[in-house]
C-alpha cells in the first residue's frame, strides 16, 4: 500500500474554501428555500382556516329554521398595517384572494372549490418543488 503525503497547508486551503462556500452560498440558499417554504405553508393554513369558517357559515344557514347570523369580520385595508370591523348581514358571496394581488367573487360552494383546488396546487406543484 502506498501512502501519499497531504500538505497541511493545502487541506488547511481546501477546508477554507469548502467552509466558505457553505457560509456564502448553500447556507443562504437553504434559508431563502425554508423562508419560502413558511410562507406557502403560512398561506396553505390561512385557506385552510377560510374554508372551515366558511363551513361553519354554511352549516348555520342549513339549519332549519335558517339562522341567518352575521357574519362579523376584520378586515385588512392595507400591508396588514391598518384593519377595520366588517359587518354582513346575510353573506351569500364572499371575496377571495386567488394570487398576485387579485381577488374574485365567489358564493360559499365555489369559495369552497376554489380553495380545494388552491390547496392541492400548493401541496404538489409548489411545496413538492421546493423539497
Amino acid at each position: 500500500m502506498v501512502e501519499e503525503h497531504v500538505d497541511p497547508d493545502e487541506l488547511r486551503n481546501k477546508l477554507e474554501e469548502y467552509s466558505n462556500f457553505i457560509d456564502k452560498t448553500l447556507h443562504p440558499e437553504l434559508q431563502k428555500a425554508v423562508a419560502s417554504r413558511e410562507e406557502v405553508e403560512t398561506e396553505m393554513a390561512e385557506y385552510q382556516e377560510l374554508r372551515d369558517k366558511i363551513r361553519v357559515l354554511q352549516s348555520s344557514r342549513n339549519k332549519e329554521p335558517p339562522q341567518r347570523q352575521p357574519l362579523e369580520s376584520l378586515v385588512d385595508l392595507g400591508h396588514k398595517t391598518a384593519y377595520c370591523r366588517a359587518i354582513v348581514e346575510d353573506p351569500q358571496t364572499i371575496f377571495v384572494h386567488v394570487g398576485m394581488g387579485f381577488h374574485a367573487e365567489f358564493t360559499l360552494d365555489e369559495a369552497i372549490a376554489f380553495i380545494d383546488k388552491r390547496l392541492q396546487f400548493l401541496e404538489r406543484h409548489v411545496l413538492s418543488d421546493r423539497l
